[in-house]
């Protein structure tokens, strides 16, 4: 993410590259005096440049001639307002109506494709268990309609003779997505009527929008919107506020290897195009490979905007079960809310070496100058829980969703030849080289080895990144890349001593392994 001051004269520059010039410039806003002719243009380039940059942003569309971008920042928000010209009195009132009409219908949508974290960044934001909440799997409302159940069995079996094997459910309902559709729309009814009288707020994982993307359940063919999805749009209901979750297409992969690159690249584009031909009065785009904290923040800025009035001061509840590995300092704890994510927490009450802000410093660090970390997990910034303020990471799992094991216990176990694990080790190598990332905490322990398919491994770092305490060395890596590099092999070394000791100790038969 480059300097907001820097990407908003960018920005500006684009714009003014294609005739669109400033009319007002104030309160640090700037404003564009347009035809409506010309709107969406505007707007696509926004959307390009704010996806491009790692940039969330808010479009709101509350007046129908008057349009507000907000563009957020750590720092300080900025601001766009569109003002449409001649456009009719009478136009402008109706929307009015409109508007009111759907701000009562608080059904809100979040949009994204899988591993774009939309069950992390919801349930971190919102509390779960908050009354007045209603969270609800767009996929679940359609999977146990009856429409659904009935025509499901014979659907299978007539695609199973074509496809000749046994189709996913998702591949069913990407051919049969007509059948999905019209499920949706008849619970729908039953979601407006929570809003309306049991004064329920809906948040809902997914949406028809999935539906008119044509084969993004078949990595063998090329994801593309439907020759019909304007018309099948029409019948698609309208909400106030969308929320539109994105990221880098690595950073989905390595969550979750379900679609192609250049899939990721399309619905990102197809979505925004969907949103254009059928606006939301509220759409809010956030980019999830930036930090949680970051990313929830700009939701509860919305929220508020929107008229959600939640408190953001819930705690999650941590315990001894959900307890799986304790250290000198930290406790690593599963994710109450979601099994793809541990909490990290510092339970030393007297002097510690300040783990938590050191390797949150440290990733941010990694993020800013957009490093590779597919060999290391990913840190979604702090969260609150009752055990005190804690860290969020990916949790380390095979390609079958089963907890990966450490590196160590590969080594001790002989899970993998030697010429393998040499492999591994070369590949991690090259990797901190190549990114000028530092492993200083070198236990085999702090490597995990998942399965990422069958018979195939690669190594993550899960913990030791950046340095063992706060200080002057750890400014010096950050900021000398001679003093980085030199650390970077000597650490190496350090690693390569206590790896070949394991081997020998594996070799011998000898189990004097306290920790796996």
């Amino acid at each position: 993410m480059i300097d907001i001051e820097e990407f908003t004269q960018n920005l500006l520059t684009k714009l003014a590259k294609k005739n669109f010039s400033i009319y007002k410039y104030e309160n640090n806003t700037v404003k564009f005096s347009i035809t409506e002719d010309r709107l969406n243009n505007l707007l696509k380039i926004v959307f390009k440049l704010c996806s491009k940059n790692l940039y969330c942003f808010s479009i709101i569309r509350e007046e129908y001639d008057e349009i507000e971008v907000i563009i957020y920042s750590k720092n300080e928000d900025k601001k766009i307002k569109i003002l449409l010209e001649n456009v009719e009195d009478k136009i402008i009132l109706q929307y009015r109506k409109k508007v009111l009409k759907y701000k009562e219908y608080k059904i809100f949508p979040i949009i994204g494709p899988d591993g774009v974290g939309k069950t992390t960044l919801l349930t971190n934001t919102f509390n779960p268990k908050e009354k007045s909440l209603m969270f609800k799997r767009f996929k679940k409302i359609v999977r146990r309609s009856i429409i659904y159940n009935v025509t499901y069995p014979i659907n299978k079996y007539l695609l199973k003779k074509k496809l000749g094997k046994k189709p996913e459910k998702d591949q069913h309902d990407d051919i049969h997505y007509m059948l999905v559709i019209l499920a949706g729309l008849l619970y729908y009814p039953y979601l407006v009527f929570n809003t309306l009288v049991n004064k329920k707020i809906v948040f809902i994982d997914r949406f028809f929008n999935d539906y008119l993307l044509e084969n993004i359940s078949f990595l063998d063919k090329k994801t593309k919107l439907r020759d019909k999805w304007k018309n099948i749009l029409n019948y698609i209901p309208t909400v106030y506020w969308m929320v539109h979750l994105d990221a880098k297409a690595k950073i989905i992969l390595e969550r979750k290897d379900e679609l192609k690159k250049r899939d990721i690249k399309k619905y990102r584009k197809a979505n925004f195009k969907i949103y254009l031909q059928k606006p939301s009065i509220v759409y809010t785009y956030v980019n999830t490979g930036l930090d949680l904290s970051f990313c929830q923040n700009v939701l509860l800025k919305i929220s508020r905007r929107v008229g959600i009035a939640l408190s953001d001061e819930f705690l999650y509840q941590i315990n001894d079960d959900l307890l799986i590995a304790k250290g000198g300092e930290r406790a690593c704890y599963l994710h109450p809310e979601d099994n793809t994510k541990v909490i990290k927490s510092v339970f030393s009450k007297g002097e510690h070496n300040d783990q938590n802000k050191l390797e949150y410093i440290y990733m941010n660090y990694l993020k800013n100058r957009q490093k590779d970390l597919s060999h290391v997990t990913n840190c979604y910034g702090y969260i609150k829980t009752n055990i005190g303020k804690a860290l969020v990471f990916d949790r380390v799992l095979n390609y079958d969703n089963t907890p990966a094991k450490s590196f160590r216990y590969m080594v001790a176990n002989k899970v993998l030849s030697l010429d393998e694990q040499k492999v591994l080790l070369d590949e991690l190598k090259k990797y901190l080289e190549d990114n000028e990332i530092l492993f200083v905490d070198t236990s085999l322990t702090n490597l995990f080895c998942p399965e990422v398919q069958e018979r195939k491994y690669k190594i993550i770092i899960v913990d030791g990144l950046g340095a063992k305490r706060m200080g002057f060395k750890f400014w010096l890596y950050r900021n000398s890349k001679l003093y980085t590099k030199y650390k970077i092999k000597r650490q190496w070394e350090k690693f390569m001593v206590m790896y070949k000791k394991d081997v020998k100790r594996a070799q011998l038969g000898q189990r004097p392994f306290t920790r796996l």
